[in-house]
């Protein structure tokens, strides 16, 4: 199994063990790049991703997108992120678009895939993704509506789907895994301490779409496989 988003940088989250064959190990912000880069040269099948995160906007200038661009150019990560809006945690919405924004050119010029972070500001997250036509990737752990889900699917991108899924009364969310295709969706852990549950989602989206587990296991690699640019 490919753990989509895993922050096996963080000390409270455990190493997988050998049922996870791949994983996407987002960054935060500037003081962690070292720490994923370095996290996923002791496995090649661990592969980063650089990016701010919206939470941690306030630690960054505008100068650390410059540094952005040039550790994304020099140390070739599979994507660009963590980032995004977060409209709860933190309150200087302008400040997180022009961030989030900036980002996307990024991903556009690189021509990588972008981890997206939305949270109650998945109509912004849109808007801002529509604006740059040759922007991809994937909103992980998803919270929006079904009709934002529809939208965004039809802009190509990918939905990513953590342990909340897992629960017998996430009824919303068990609906949007049963609108989208197979062929879209992601499977994740994200900063959850035990990575090996992520069987537990390929479960839940399994029983939701009346499939065997090993088909959702293997369709969600090989969507991860697609979208990252890995084998």
């Amino acid at each position: 199994m490919i753990n989509s988003h895993v922050h096996l940088d963080f000390a409270s989250v455990s190493s997988p063990s050998k049922a996870t064959t791949g994983a996407i190990v987002p960054a935060t912000g500037k003081d962690n790049w070292d720490n994923v880069i370095s996290c996923c040269s002791i496995d090649n099948s661990r592969h980063f991703a650089l990016g701010i995160h919206p939470w941690f906007i306030d630690d960054h200038q505008i100068l650390d997108l410059h540094s952005l661009e040039v550790r994304i150019e020099e140390q070739k990560p599979v994507a660009v992120g963590e980032c995004g809006l977060d409209y709860v945690k933190i309150k200087d919405r302008n400040r997180q678009r022009y961030f989030f924004d900036e980002q996307i050119a990024l991903a556009t010029r690189f021509d990588l895939p972008l981890i997206i972070h939305s949270v109650h500001a998945t109509e912004d997250v849109t808007d801002l993704l529509k604006s740059h036509s040759k922007s991809r990737g994937v909103i992980h752990a998803y919270s929006g509506s079904l009709q934002q889900a529809e939208i965004l699917l039809n802009m190509s991108f990918f939905f990513g789907f953590g342990y909340s899924l897992a629960s017998p009364h996430a009824y919303k969310l068990h609906d949007i895994v049963k609108f989208l295709p197979l062929e879209m969706i992601l499977i994740e852990t994200d900063d959850y301490k035990n990575p090996d549950e992520l069987i537990q989602i390929a479960e839940r989206i399994a029983r939701i779409k009346k499939l065997a587990v090993e088909q959702v296991v293997e369709q969600c690699d090989l969507n991860a496989c697609n979208l990252f640019n890995i084998s």
